[in-house]
This record gives C-alpha cells, structure tokens and sequence, in this order.
C-alpha cells in the first residue's frame, strides 16, 4: 500500500488568534506542512447549521481531528502542495463531505 503524501500526529492543534484558525502541521518526505482551518470551517463540520464559534469551542472542534486530518490530505493532494500554510475553508470541508455531527438534541433528546 502506497503511504500518503502527507501524514498527522494527534493533538498537535493549537488556536493561531491572528489568523482566527486552528494551525496544526503535516508531515511529507520533504518536510513539515502548516496548514490552518479557519474558525468557520470548524463550525460547519461541528453544525453545518452554525454561522460562528468561540475560539475555545474552535479548539475543542479539533478533537474531530481525524475528520480534520482527511481533509487537509485531501487538500494537500489537489495543490500539489502548495504555499503553506494551507488555508482549509468552508468549502473544503463541503467538499470533503465528513460524517455530519449530531446535535445535542440529536443525541440526548430534547431538553424542554
């Protein structure tokens, strides 16, 4: 089996306040990769329904890393690198298409 181009270690997210995104790094034969996920992306692959989040639930969003990880391959591939760091958007995680998150309401029952 061929190994992928680029590959994650877990937990290496951390919030880049300046950028308004999640910054983590890629690993290829050439070297590290920074790619970024801006806080919106974060909040449509948690809700395709929310608008926004709070930088600490853009962080806590990073636990769906593996999720977060496919992505970025996925848009490391299509660049053929590119210029880092790699900017994941909205649209990337459109057109990812993960497994949609269920709601609390989903999952626990409503709460009235």
């Amino acid at each position: 089996m061929a190994q992928p181009s680029v590959r994650f270690e877990l937990g290496d997210g951390e919030w880049i306040a300046e950028r308004d995104s999640v910054g983590f790094v890629g690993l290829t034969a050439l070297g590290p990769v920074e790619f970024l996920i801006i806080r919106d992306a974060l909040a449509y692959l948690l809700n395709p329904d929310f608008d926004e989040i709070d930088s600490e639930c853009a962080i806590e969003t990073f636990e769906f890393e593996s999720d977060i990880h496919r992505i970025a391959q996925l848009e490391f591939v299509k660049r053929l690198g590119g210029e880092p760091p790699i900017l994941l958007t909205v649209a990337d995680v459109e057109m990812a298409d993960p497994p949609k998150r269920q709601s609390d309401e989903d999952e626990f029952g409503d709460f009235d």
